[in-house]
């Protein structure tokens, strides 16, 4: 009878543990399920050096971005302030500087520390991953209010809601 006992109970503790051991093993996403910005390394670019306009674009990664554009706007924003970008690029006399800095979603095209590739049969830029692109700021020297545009998603990329801003005042 003990032993039939045991048995049983032997079952009973092998079907919790070992589901919840397995439960532990999966995949976390690194971030914890919190907001977090990182910069796409290797896509920063600078052009336009020889003519009357210097344009400086950077792109980043938004880990588990917030569902909620005004959310998303001031996430943005702030990031913006926290990090400027206007002193990597020397203003030239009688040159603008055009800055344009782009944030995309983590997505299964676009994976966490994705790289840009650039092979001969091959090609993965970012301009190929659009459906991804959940805001941008842009703004200039001749033009120092910036313009803010949020969007929401469907997987597939298919634009739900669009949020343009110019500084705090909401546009359209």
């Amino acid at each position: 009878m003990i032993k039939a006992g045991s048995k049983v109970l032997a079952l009973i503790v092998g079907a919790l543990v070992i589901p919840l051991s397995l439960i532990g093993c999966t995949k976390s996403d690194g971030s914890g399920g919190r907001t977090e910005i990182v910069e796409i390394e290797n896509t920063a670019q600078v052009f336009g050096r020889q003519g009357e306009e210097v344009t400086v674009k950077r792109h980043y990664m938004i880990l588990n971005p917030p569902e909620d554009l005004m959310e998303l706007k001031e996430l943005v924003e702030g990031y913006s302030k926290d990090h400027p970008i206007e002193g990597e690029v020397e203003a030239t006399e009688g040159r603008n500087r055009v800055f344009d800095v782009s944030f995309y979603r983590e997505s299964e095209d676009l994976p966490r520390g994705w790289q840009p590739d650039e092979g001969y049969l091959n090609t993965d830029r970012l301009e190929h991953h659009k459906n991804d692109l959940v805001a941008s700021v842009s703004w200039s020297d001749t033009d120092p209010k910036k313009n803010y545009d949020v969007y929401d998603k469907s997987k597939e990329g298919k634009i739900v809601k669009r949020m343009r801003f110019i500084e705090d005042q909401l546009v359209e």
